[in-house]
């Protein structure tokens, strides 16, 4: 079974954990999401943030050491994986960040998952030189799962 770091955006907190479940449920892969793995934030208060503004609040509440240990705890989860699947229709700074550590440090591979950005030099370089793809949506890397990890028996 693959282990694959899954970045995205807080904004996408609810859809990406949905689907990380389907896709664990159906093919031989497990996916680390760092909002439910990273032992520095409160998954329960995460939950309960709805707004820009909220979520805003949260950010500048942070210390500086909380800041390093979500980071750390992150490139951790990162270097433990097999791969980096990165949900990138919201991009923030810490999904840039994610694939840019996966693929040009670690050297791990990187698949993008995003319908706006597919021509996107950076994007491009990250996921090919990284041994990853790029995918226009969640149905493309759905069959590239099936054929790559397998499916669950």
């Amino acid at each position: 079974m693959r282990t694959l770091y899954l970045a995205h955006s807080f904004q996408l907190f609810d859809i990406v954990r949905k689907w990380q479940i389907m896709m664990e449920g159906m093919f031989n892969i497990k996916l680390i999401n760092p909002f439910y793995n990273n032992e520095c934030e409160n998954i329960d208060e995460l939950k309960n943030i709805h707004t820009k503004t909220a979520l805003t609040r949260y950010l500048n509440s942070l210390t500086t050491e909380q800041c390093f240990c979500i980071m750390e705890n992150d490139l951790e989860l990162i270097r433990k994986s097999d791969g980096v699947v990165a949900y990138f229709d919201n991009p923030t700074i810490g999904t840039c960040q994610e694939i840019i550590m996966a693929g040009y440090v670690y050297r791990i591979p990187v698949y993008i998952i995003t319908k706006k950005y597919t021509n996107h030099p950076w994007l491009i370089s990250i996921a090919l030189k990284s041994g990853g793809q790029i995918f226009k949506n969640r149905t493309e890397f759905k069959k590239f799962a099936k054929d790559e990890f397998g499916e669950k028996i």
